[in-house]
């Protein structure tokens, strides 16, 4: 028996295009979370989501049914997202922010600092990299799915994701503000 996301892809490239509301509808807000995840913005995230939606639709010959749409969706939102990011950074100079609780030892660094201390982090990690610990960290994706997303090997995937945790590791724990959060 066909699973029910063929049967409807199906039905779209046989010309019932408004099949296609409910492959969006079931996963527009996980890939708008992952998009939102990358590039930080919300009204980017919203417009890439949209690009994501309309691309795929566009692409729906290519879809190969061995695999999952929903991998096949996430694999084009972290390319989309990426690139934006990538072509984001060519356009401005990119400015040394400092955060002014890393320079006073009395204050308590607060939530939101650290979240921001650890987006940049994995901002700053390879695309590589960055993609397996969102995929992982932000959509809760298991290693199979992860590689399938990813068109990796199981083990690749692991691999990679044993050394991105290792490279957030030592970029945090060489942050001054990263230090006085574990000593608190």
């Amino acid at each position: 028996m066909k699973e029910q996301e063929q049967v409807i892809i199906e039905s779209i490239l046989a010309g019932q295009i408004d099949q296609y509301r409910i492959l969006v509808e079931k996963y527009q807000n996980p890939v708008f979370r992952l998009i939102m995840k990358i590039v930080g913005n919300y009204d980017d995230a919203k417009d890439l989501t949209q690009d994501v939606f309309v691309k795929a639709f566009e692409s729906m010959k290519q879809y190969k049914p061995q695999y999952k749409f929903f991998s096949w969706i996430y694999r084009i939102a972290i390319n989309e997202a990426l690139f934006f990011v990538k072509r984001k950074r060519n356009f401005r100079q990119i400015e040394s922010v400092t955060d002014p609780a890393c320079h006073q030892p009395d204050q308590t660094p607060d939530y939101e600092s650290r979240e921001k201390l650890l987006n940049n982090a994995i901002n700053d990690l390879a695309e590589s990299y960055k993609s397996v610990i969102l995929l992982k960290y932000y959509s809760d994706l298991s290693y199979t799915e992860m590689a399938e997303t990813l068109s990796l090997p199981e083990k690749t995937v692991k691999s990679r994701l044993f050394d991105a945790r290792k490279m957030l590791r030592e970029k945090l724990i060489n942050n001054d503000f990263f230090t006085a959060v574990q000593n608190n």
